[in-house]
């Protein structure tokens, strides 16, 4: 007998540790500065992860982790935000990414690469998913040698009544056609920035061509402050205004965004009402320094309350 459970949001997304370090420059060759840290943190496609458990949904990583510290301090975050792990760890540990932040907000990344780059074939195969569920997956994953083939496979795969989520990211030049186009085709959500979505246009050959490579997906153009803007299969574009709030740090609204939008989906909302919630999220996030930490359900509600929206 197969037993019923609510349905469920599952990234594919790989972990990092983040190391942001505040510089008064870049050092040049053979140099040296000192920066100021605010402490290692769970970062790469944790954001996402978190911001749809923390509006209260089921939430699930069905992306590798290891047996070091690094890990340990991933499943500290996701102890607390009740996430499940889905698939085996391996031996060894997932990689660092390390940030120097320069005044004019520039940044310059140091990635170690560790075990969240071999997803595991037979791990995936072995998930139960129910129709209902999301699964998401991010361009990273995608462009990356190591993990594109399995993932790419596994995520075509998944039942037409599991929705994919795909956010393809500043990477998706770096994905092959080969992999790209047969998930873009399967998406039934596809979310991006203005930047991400430009370039998408240009490399598809248009502007309806985004559109007529993804012709099952709702579309979500993210425009920062400005809100997004919700493209569906049948219908005309839709503008979701943003808040009016000031900017301290975009680090991983994104992923914010797209958590509760999800979040929202899971929870019975129409799509607008969850992109507006996702807005807010958004907002709420952008007003602090550091990667995104998402609010809370009862957060956004406050936030909707008393925030103002732009027009």
């Amino acid at each position: 007998m197969t037993l019923f459970r609510p349905a469920c949001f599952i990234s594919t997304g790989s972990i990092l540790i983040d190391i942001p370090l505040h510089v008064s420059r870049v050092p040049t060759p053979g140099g040296a500065i000192t920066g100021a840290s605010s402490g290692p943190v769970v970062g790469g496609g944790y954001a996402v992860v978190s911001a749809a458990a923390r509006q209260g949904v089921p939430t699930a990583l069905a992306a590798t982790l290891g047996t070091g510290p690094n890990s340990a301090r991933v499943r500290e975050s996701m102890h607390l935000d009740r996430v499940e792990l889905l698939v085996e760890e391996l031996v060894g540990d997932i990689g660092t990414c390390t940030t120097l932040i320069e005044p004019s907000g520039r940044r310059t990344f140091i990635t170690t690469a560790g075990v969240e780059g071999e997803p595991q074939r037979e791990d995936l195969e072995s998930l139960d998913l129910r129709s209902g569920d999301w699964v998401y997956a991010t361009g990273y994953d995608l462009a990356h040698y190591t993990s594109r083939g399995i993932l790419a496979d596994w995520l075509l795969s998944i039942p037409d009544g599991v929705g994919l989520v795909i956010d393809l990211g500043p990477v998706q030049p770096d994905i092959p056609d080969q992999v790209l186009l047969p998930l873009l085709d399967r998406a039934t959500i596809l979310t991006g920035n203005d930047l991400e979505m430009s370039r998408l246009e240009k490399r598809l050959g248009g502007t309806n061509a985004i559109r007529g490579a993804c012709p099952r997906a709702l579309i979500v153009h993210r425009t920062g402050v400005h809100g997004c803007v919700l493209h569906p299969v049948d219908g005309e574009a839709i503008e979701v205004p943003g808040f009016v709030r000031e900017v301290v740090d975009t680090t991983g609204a994104g992923d914010t965004h797209t958590g509760v939008l999800v979040a929202g989906l899971l929870d019975g909302l129409d799509v607008v009402e969850a992109a507006r919630r996702a807005n807010a999220a958004a907002a709420h996030a952008v007003e602090r320094t550091g990667p995104a930490q998402a609010p809370l359900r009862e957060e956004i509600d406050e936030f909707l309350q008393a925030g103002s929206e732009r027009s």
